[in-house]
């Protein structure tokens, strides 16, 4: 079973890999379009390519758009075809004529430029979510108490709090929402936690013995308790609109371990956590798609029965190697995901298409 389920991940990257280039569009693709406030360049992208992640071959590094990201709601999009037959977006100017001269466009910016990715979604994972991996976690400085008896703190309240802390950063004070995963240490694997910014506090008094550090909660976003652990603020809070949209520079492969409501099945726009991070080669605006795995078939009686329908006997014969007739019938592209933050080992990503219901576990590969 082993072998087989390796041949079809190899030809299912292959395949991945082996269209990586082509740029099709859709079937119903329009022939113009008006931008429109709250759309994403992936919306956009989307009404004209099967794989919207490739928008940028479809600007074309149009001389109208010196940077694509740069259009706004109002502009007029018409698609237009290059002399060796290249499919390409361009702006049409208010007379309705197509300007192909390479003159630098003026835009009235009455609104924001259009994103590449819906940021009212993911900005909270790149503002207040942070992962960890256990030993992380273990080691970060931790709040002991406060000044008084009140065992919720909040903005303004004193706190203290053990480690190594440093004057001049300012921290932020999390709390374990999760646990992913768990500790092993004869298999190597280690548990890793998400975790959610509950404030942010200041050092008001350095212990040099690191046993009791005085702060003041700066804000609270809930109320602080004994035990939430300190980390600094990341230094550059900017929240991209625009992420550069490529596969992987390498073959990765992972898995949906976890999605931001919970739930183990979920569509577009939820954001999920895989298993895989810049360890495994990736990088932030990474695009990779989705991939669900069909049951697997077992001959019993010379038919073929789902695994879980099989009987007792013919589950336990097949535990030995000699006597294996589990089938692996074809994994299928069922969506599309954006990584849009990278850790370590795991990262978050925003689903951006989704054929059918996606689930924890799903298989994620690179992208066609």
């Amino acid at each position: 079973m082993l072998k087989i389920a390796k041949s079809l991940l190899i030809s299912l990257l292959a395949v991945g890999i082996a269209f990586a280039d082509e740029l099709t569009l859709r079937d119903d693709a329009p022939t113009q379009y008006v931008v429109k406030k709250g759309d994403t360049l992936w919306d956009i992208s989307a009404m004209f390519l099967n794989s919207p992640w490739k928008w940028p071959e479809l600007w074309g590094h149009n001389p109208q758009i010196d940077n694509p990201h740069l259009i706004y709601p109002g502009d007029i999009l018409r698609l237009v075809y290059t002399a060796d037959g290249q499919p390409r977006l361009v702006v049409a100017n208010t007379s309705n004529v197509i300007k192909v001269s390479p003159t630098k466009r003026t835009t009235i910016k009455r609104y924001q430029p259009v994103e590449t990715l819906p940021l009212s979604t993911i900005t909270p994972y790149l503002s207040y979510e942070r992962i960890l991996l256990g030993p992380e976690y273990d080691d970060a400085p931790m709040v002991l108490g406060g000044d008084t008896h009140t065992k919720r703190k909040i903005e303004g309240d004193t706190i203290y709090a053990g480690g190594n802390l440093s004057p001049d950063e300012m921290y932020g004070i999390y709390t374990k929402s999760r646990q992913f995963g768990e500790t092993n240490a004869e298999t190597g694997e280690v548990a890793f936690y998400e975790l959610e910014l509950a404030g942010t506090a200041r050092v008001m008094r350095l212990d040099e013995d690191r046993v009791s550090h005085k702060m003041k909660i700066l804000n609270s976003r809930q109320t602080i308790k004994q035990g939430y652990r300190l980390l600094p603020l990341l230094s550059d809070k900017s929240l991209p609109a625009n992420y550069t949209l490529t596969p992987p520079a390498e073959v990765i492969s992972a898995n949906i371990i976890g999605t931001s409501s919970k739930s183990r099945e979920f569509s577009k726009l939820e954001v999920v956590i895989i298993d895989a991070g810049s360890e495994q080669g990736l990088a932030t605006g990474n695009v990779m798609g989705v991939y669900s795995r069909s049951p697997q078939v077992v001959m019993q009686e010379g038919l073929p029965v789902y695994v879980e329908d099989a009987s007792a006997f013919t589950k336990f014969v097949d535990q030995f190697e000699e006597n294996k007739q589990i089938l692996d019938l074809p994994t299928e592209l069922v969506g599309q995901i954006v990584v849009f933050k990278v850790y370590d080992k795991v990262s978050y990503a925003l689903v951006t298409e989704a054929e059918k219901v996606l689930r924890v576990d799903d298989y994620v590969g690179m992208p066609q």
